[in-house]
């Protein structure tokens, strides 16, 4: 075998377990995001006791995690702002050239990341700012054979948790109350794990 037979033999094995090593951690990290597996501990010098949250605008909102900003991505509804990513998370978000997605794209370090999101939010290297999703009418559920209506609901996460079974059971749309429900958020998104984008909520 010539030096070059092998080196291209080499570079096909290689190639090969880098795609292999990628379904593998996307698998992973879609279970992390739907709460299946644990996320692993990360050490972090600062907690939120020490973080001060940002001064929003309204409907601004911050979305974070790799599943869920690839979602909110891929939904045609959803206001792009700017996408703040490393360039570890961007490669595996794979969702082309930076240049040619029609919106801002800013490499930055997790650090900066934490800076909008907290230190203890697990971002994942990518944050997309956005805003929020309009809220529907009644009127658009007429032909919907299933909803989820919450009353006074106001933990983010289990509002979000309640958005990935909706989807799972093919329902219409999530209702909330006017009041004593959360608004659209990052956290509420994480929590969703891009279940948000799927199953509009109702007010």
């Amino acid at each position: 075998m010539s030096k070059d037979d092998f080196k291209n033999k080499s570079g096909d094995k290689s190639g090969r377990d880098s795609h292999y090593a990628t379904l593998r951690r996307n698998v992973r990290d879609a279970k992390r995001e739907r709460g299946e597996i644990p996320t692993p501990a990360q050490r972090r010098q600062k907690s939120n006791k020490d973080w001060k949250p940002p001064q929003m605008e309204a409907e601004q909102v911050f979305l974070y995690g790799l599943h869920t900003v690839r979602a909110a991505l891929d939904n045609p509804a959803r206001k792009r702002i700017k996408l703040s990513v490393t360039q570890n998370a961007f490669a595996r978000l794979d969702i082309g050239e930076a240049d040619a997605l029609g919106f801002p794209v800013e490499f930055v370090s997790p650090q900066d990341i934490e800076k909008l999101v907290g230190p203890e939010a697990i971002h994942q290297g990518v944050l997309l700012e956005t805003r929020a999703l309009p809220v529907r009418k009644l009127d658009a559920l007429k032909e919907s054979p299933l909803l989820l209506v919450l009353d006074q609901v106001t933990d983010p996460h289990n509002v979000g948790a309640i958005m990935r079974s909706a989807v799972a059971f093919n329902a219409g749309a999530v209702i909330t109350t006017q009041r004593h429900s959360p608004t659209e958020s990052g956290v509420l998104a994480k929590s969703a794990s891009g279940a948000s984008n799927s199953s509009p909520i109702f007010r």
